[in-house]
C-alpha cells in the first residue's frame, strides 16, 4: 500500500511568504513612497547625465556646430526621452521609428534603482512590494514628463502625454520584473490565473522568441552578403573615424527594429516604405535615404524567397508540441461519435489563448518598429501592425491547429473504417 501525495494544494494551506530583501547597513531605511521618489529621481539624473555625455561627445567630435550650451542641454533631454522610444518632433517632422537597442540604458538604470528601493523600504508583504513598484514607476514617468517639458523647444520637442506614457510603460515593465525576482516563485503573479491561460503563455513566448531569432538570422545573412555596400554607404555618410563610430553605434541601436522588419518579411505582410514595398513576392523598396541599414533591403525578390514562409509554419508546428495535450486515442463506433473525440475543448482554448497572446506581442513589436521617419515617402515606414498580427494568427495559428486536428482526424477515420469492416463481417 502506497501513500499518494495530493496533487492539488489544500484549500486551507497557508499563503506563501515573500522573500524579503537582505538589509544592508549602508542603505538607509525609508518609507516606500520616499524610497520610490529617491530611486526615480536618481534614475532620471543618471540617465540624463549618460545621455548628455553621449550628446556632448557627438557635438564636440562629430557634428560640432553653432549651437549654444543651453541648446545642447535641451537636446540631451530630448535624446533621453528617445531612449524610452518616445516619438520626437523636429520642426514639423515627426520621427517615430526609433532604435530599440538604446532601451537597454534606462532599463539597466531602473533595475539597479528598483533593487535599492526594495532594500531601503524593506517590504514584507505583496502589497508593500507592489506599492514600491508603483511609486517608482509613476514618479519616474512624472520626472520624465518634466524633463521633456523643460527640454522642448519650437524646433525640437516631444508630446507631453506620449512622454509620460512611454516612460511609465518602461518603468512598470522593469519594476514588475524586479518584484518577481524577489518572490519565492516566478509564477507568483500568475497563480491566481486560470490554468488554461497559464498553459498558453509559454508556447506564445517561445514562438515569439523563435520568430525574432529567425529575423535576426536573416538580418545577419543580409549584413554579410551586403557588407561592401553597407560599408560604402557608411563611409559616404560619415567619412571620418569619429563620425563613422557614431553612425555604427546608431546602426547597432536600430538592429532590433530591423529584426522586427525581418519577422514581418518572413510572415508575409512585409515592409512598407512610403511608395515602395518589400515582401516575399515583391521587392521594390523605391527611393530611400542613404542610411546604412536601409542598403541591405533586397531590390528584387529572390526565386527561393517564397520558401521562407515555411519558417513561421514550422514555428506553428512547434507551438502545437508546446501546448499541454491530454492522452488521446481513437474511439467511437459511428462516424459522428468518432469525429467528436478528435479534439478536447481545453486544448482548443489553450491554443486560442496562445495564438492570441502571440498576435498581441507581434502587434506591439510592429507598432514600435514602424511609423514616421520624415516627410513624403518616409511618412510611414515599417511593417503594418494589424497585418503582421493577422499573419501570425493565419500562419502560425493555422499550422498549430492543423497539427492538432489532421493526424487525429486521419486516425479516427481509420479507426471507424476498421470497425465498420469488422461489424460488416
Amino acid at each position: 500500500m502506497t501513500n499518494d501525495l495530493p496533487r492539488k494544494r489544500p484549500a486551507g494551506a497557508p499563503n506563501r511568504q515573500w522573500r524579503r530583501p537582505v538589509p544592508e547597513d549602508h542603505i538607509n531605511h525609508y518609507p516606500p513612497l520616499i524610497a520610490g521618489a529617491i530611486a526615480a529621481g536618481v534614475c532620471v539624473v543618471i540617465g540624463y547625465i549618460f545621455t548628455l555625455g553621449f550628446i556632448m561627445a557627438a557635438w564636440l567630435f562629430a557634428a560640432h556646430g553653432s549651437e549654444s550650451t543651453l541648446q545642447v542641454l535641451r537636446a540631451a533631454g530630448i535624446a533621453w526621452e528617445v531612449l524610452h522610444l518616445t516619438p520626437i518632433v523636429i520642426g514639423t517632422t515627426t520621427i517615430g521609428v526609433l532604435p530599440w537597442g538604446f532601451l537597454v540604458v534606462p532599463v539597466l538604470i531602473l533595475w539597479k534603482a528598483m533593487h535599492w528601493a526594495l532594500k531601503s523600504s524593506r517590504p514584507k508583504t505583496a502589497i508593500e512590494f507592489v506599492r514600491v513598484a508603483i511609486s517608482v514607476s509613476i514618479l519616474y514617468s512624472v520626472f520624465a514628463a518634466l524633463v521633456g517639458l523643460i527640454s522642448s523647444t519650437d524646433d525640437l520637442h516631444t508630446d507631453l502625454t506620449s512622454t509620460f506614457l512611454h516612460s511609465l510603460i518602461v518603468a512598470l515593465a522593469v519594476t514588475t520584473t524586479c518584484v518577481i525576482t524577489f518572490a519565492p516563485s516566478r509564477t507568483i503573479l500568475t497563480d491566481a490565473l486560470p490554468k488554461l491561460f497559464i498553459d498558453g503563455i509559454r508556447p506564445a513566448l517561445i514562438a515569439f522568441g523563435l520568430l525574432f531569432a529567425a529575423g535576426s538570422l536573416l538580418i545577419l545573412v543580409s549584413l554579410i552578403l551586403n557588407w561592401d555596400q553597407l560599408r560604402a554607404v557608411t563611409t559616404l555618410m560619415a567619412p571620418g573615424f569619429i563620425d563613422g563610430f557614431f553612425m555604427t553605434l546608431l546602426g547597432i541601436g536600430y538592429l532590433p527594429t530591423v529584426n522586427v522588419w525581418a519577422m514581418s518579411y518572413l510572415l508575409g505582410p512585409g515592409i512598407t516604405l512610403g511608395g515602395g514595398v518589400v515582401t516575399l513576392e515583391n521587392a521594390s523598396p523605391g527611393a530611400l535615404p542613404a542610411f546604412p541599414l536601409l542598403s541591405i533591403l533586397p531590390s528584387e525578390s529572390a526565386s527561393f524567397a517564397s520558401y521562407f514562409i515555411l519558417i513561421p509554419i514550422l514555428i506553428g508546428v512547434i507551438m502545437y508540441f508546446l501546448i499541454p495535450r491530454e492522452r488521446w486515442s481513437a474511439q467511437g463506433e459511428s462516424l459522428p461519435s468518432t469525429l467528436s473525440f478528435v479534439v478536447r475543448w481545453r486544448e482548443l482554448v489553450t491554443l486560442a489563448i496562445s495564438i492570441s497572446l502571440l498576435s498581441v506581442l507581434i502587434w506591439l513589436a510592429a507598432s514600435i518598429s514602424s511609423g514616421s521617419l520624415g516627410t513624403g515617402y518616409l511618412k510611414f515606414i515599417g511593417p503594418m501592425p494589424a497585418q503582421m498580427a493577422f499573419a501570425a494568427i493565419s500562419v502560425c495559428g493555422l499550422s498549430a491547429l492543423l497539427s492538432l486536428v489532421l493526424p487525429r482526424t486521419v486516425m479516427s477515420l481509420l479507426h471507424y473504417w476498421s470497425n465498420r469492416e469488422a461489424i460488416t463481417k
